[in-house]
């Protein structure tokens, strides 16, 4: 297949993968920065499982709630309805996620446990959904494979303008969101207001997480969010070097997984997992070899 003949099929899905591939991996290293890098790879398969769950109860939906007016087999062929009823879905996963993660992170001692056992939940849920859902149980299947080809240019504005606002408020909010992640009683005598700053900080994850899910899949999600801060955070010197060069890495994972796809006919967000896991065995030998003496 010709690049002209890939740009023309499947542009969107490919713009989309290098939006996720620039932000992602910001927002992965305030995970990381906060302690609570696993929160990249639970997040999304809540919200995942939420979409699943919106797709369960659609026909029921149509018909006790409504939306637009349509039946359900009408929403199916709609794709804006659809993806507006179905973001709600994932916006609603994603929030009661972040509830849970933050009643978790209260309790101490208690948050790698209760984390597997969320993500365990949630996946099996997400499985469930797929199963008793009377539609859209294909759409589940390629959304957990990764297979995300067949997005429109309006889910890549969605998206775009989605993560623009994200990057806004992460460059106006970046530093106090690092100084809070790092140390938090610091930043309160310092005079920060930590809980506005919680509350920023739970909206941008919350949106990146919720919408990137639905469009990109919870497979790249869970790529970009923790394999390339992981690297960075090997061979970067500073914090804002461990930001950059995160968002490089998983900005060359997203165009080495996309070529890999393409390549292999392989799903394209199985792909980008692999392509930016290809940067880990390096960067952890640079970061042994500066260790040594």
């Amino acid at each position: 297949m010709s690049l002209p003949l890939i740009l023309e099929l499947f542009g969107p899905a490919i713009v989309a993968t290098l939006l996720a591939a620039l932000l992602c991996p910001a927002v992965g290293a305030l995970l990381f920065v906060r302690r609570s890098a696993f929160h990249g790879v639970v997040l999304p398969q809540v919200a995942a499982a939420g979409t699943a769950a919106g797709f369960a109860v659609l026909p029921w939906w149509t018909l006790h709630v409504g939306l637009a007016g349509m039946t359900t087999l009408e929403a199916v062929d709609s794709p804006h309805a659809l993806a507006g009823y179905l973001l709600g879905w994932a916006f609603a996963g994603t929030a009661l996620g972040l509830g849970l993660l933050h009643a978790f992170g209260r309790r101490e001692g208690a948050d790698p446990a209760r984390l597997a056992v969320l993500f365990a939940v949630a996946s099996a849920l997400t499985t469930l959904c797929a199963l008793s859902a009377p539609v859209g149980g294909e759409r589940i299947d390629a959304m957990l494979k990764g297979e995300i080809l067949t997005l429109d240019w309006h889910a890549v504005e969605v998206l775009g303008g989605s993560y623009a606002l994200v990057a806004l408020l992460l460059a106006r909010f970046g530093r106090e969101l690092w100084l809070v992640g790092l140390d938090p009683e610091l930043a309160q005598v310092l005079g920060f207001d930590r809980r506005r700053l919680e509350l920023i900080w739970l909206g941008l994850v919350g949106i990146t997480v919720a919408i990137g899910s639905l469009l990109v899949g919870p497979v790249v999600l869970f790529g970009l969010l923790v394999i390339p801060p992981l690297a960075a955070r090997q061979v970067a010197r500073s914090l804002r070097g461990f930001q950059v060069v995160a968002v490089l890495l998983g900005f060359a994972g997203a165009v080495g997984g996309l070529a890999l796809s393409f390549w292999a006919d392989w799903p394209l967000g199985p792909s980008v997992v692999v392509a930016c896991a290809l940067c880990l065995p390096p960067a952890w030998a640079e970061g042994r070899r500066r260790r040594l003496p």
